[in-house]
């Protein structure tokens, strides 16, 4: 897959409405080595994760939520990409829960991309 020039940006790309997984891609012209601080401010921003680890490659992101604390929630992965690079993500429901708000988890996810995009700029 090609990627976008700054001219033809597109925004976070978001799989909704799977009661297992939320899936999340954007792409940005910017190096791996710059999204570690990226995403960090991103996240500051969120109310829903806070950062567990995070390098090169990719982020750990926990929930801050009563109900899931600790639990894992959110895998960020960074892959070089033709001009920049290509963030996934795969978020699912907290451990232990039944009938999780899928909404709510895809709103999260959406939100949390938002921000990526947003803390990027033009990138």
């Amino acid at each position: 897959m090609r990627m976008s020039s700054p001219r033809e940006a597109r925004g976070p790309r978001i799989e909704r409405g799977d009661p297992d997984l939320t899936r999340a891609s954007l792409d940005l012209a910017l190096p791996p080595a710059m999204l570690a601080g990226l995403v960090r401010r991103a996240v500051q921003t969120s109310p829903s994760f806070t950062v567990t680890t995070i390098d090169d490659a990719g982020a750990v992101l926990s929930r801050r939520s009563a109900l899931a604390t600790g639990d894992l929630a959110f895998r960020l992965t960074f892959t070089p990409v033709d001009g920049g690079t290509r963030i996934d993500g795969e978020l699912r429901p907290p451990s232990g829960t039944i009938g999780a708000s899928v909404k709510r988890r895809d709103d999260d996810a959406t939100a949390l991309f938002e921000a990526i995009a947003s803390a990027a700029g033009p990138f």
